[in-house]
């Protein structure tokens, strides 16, 4: 069966102030939303589940179901323990609800100790496209970024936490944070001729949270939230892509 030419994508920026049932809550209700648009694979932020390991796992299952459920892809992030050690995770899981892919953070910056660090990116080989996956701070490393695209990546999906510094701004810190994720999310677009999806939470608590998700494409930023709960969507345009990578590739 031949591939679709677009890859219809959805990024949320979650809520993550509630309490985990109404988070979880919500989870579901915004992958039944993308499923009734038709929506292949969508992205939920870093810490999107944050419990401990042992109650991650069982929050986890719900959102498999969810999958399963609505017949859609998604990218969730949770801290996950291996054997010994403790890593922040993003998990790819397939719309039959089972585990296709995993992402363990390589770039582990302000996770604090007993989080160990992953020590590859993956591509991961779906039946729309093939994805890569950066947990925030992993943005920072732009040869892991090209090296996916390399290998054949379209999209790379970033859950993230994104914080400012408030020494950093003088003021509207939030304001000016934006724009920084707005130069970062278009330079690995465009740098590395794919897709880029930014997916942040929002917090009523402020916690210095930055608060804006978004898509790109080389040339530009197609969707973006900003401060706000809520889900965008695009189209990938995989037949544009590919046409720009002939053209520019190096």
């Amino acid at each position: 069966m031949a591939k679709a030419k677009k890859v219809r994508i959805a990024a949320v920026q979650l809520n993550i102030s509630k309490p985990i049932d109404s988070v979880i809550n919500d989870i579901r209700k915004f992958m039944h939303l993308a499923s009734t648009k038709k929506v292949n694979i969508i992205c939920f932020p870093e810490d999107s589940i944050s419990l401990g390991p042992k109650k991650n796992r069982l929050i986890l299952s719900q959102v498999m179901e969810g999958c399963k459920l609505y017949g859609i892809w998604c990218i969730i992030s949770t801290y996950l323990k291996e054997k010994k050690y403790n890593y922040n995770s993003a998990l790819l899981i397939d719309d039959k609800g089972n585990i296709f892919g995993k992402h363990k953070k390589v770039h582990v910056l302000g996770d604090g100790p007993g989080i160990s660090p992953g020590s590859k990116f993956d591509v991961h080989k779906t039946p729309f496209c093939k994805i890569g996956i950066a947990i925030c701070w992993d943005v920072s490393n732009p040869a892991a970024i090209k090296r996916m695209a390399r290998k054949g990546a379209k999209i790379i999906f970033c859950p993230m936490y994104w914080c400012y510094d408030e020494w950093a701004h003088k003021k509207n810190h939030k304001k000016f944070e934006k724009k920084i994720l707005q130069s970062l999310i278009l330079t690995r677009a465009y740098e590395s001729l794919v897709y880029v999806v930014f997916c942040n939470p929002v917090d009523e608590e402020e916690n210095r949270l930055t608060s804006y998700t978004a898509i790109a494409e080389p040339h530009k930023i197609i969707k973006g939230l900003f401060n706000k709960e809520g889900m965008i969507l695009a189209d990938i345009d995989l037949k544009y892509l590919a046409a720009m990578r002939r053209k520019w590739s190096t």
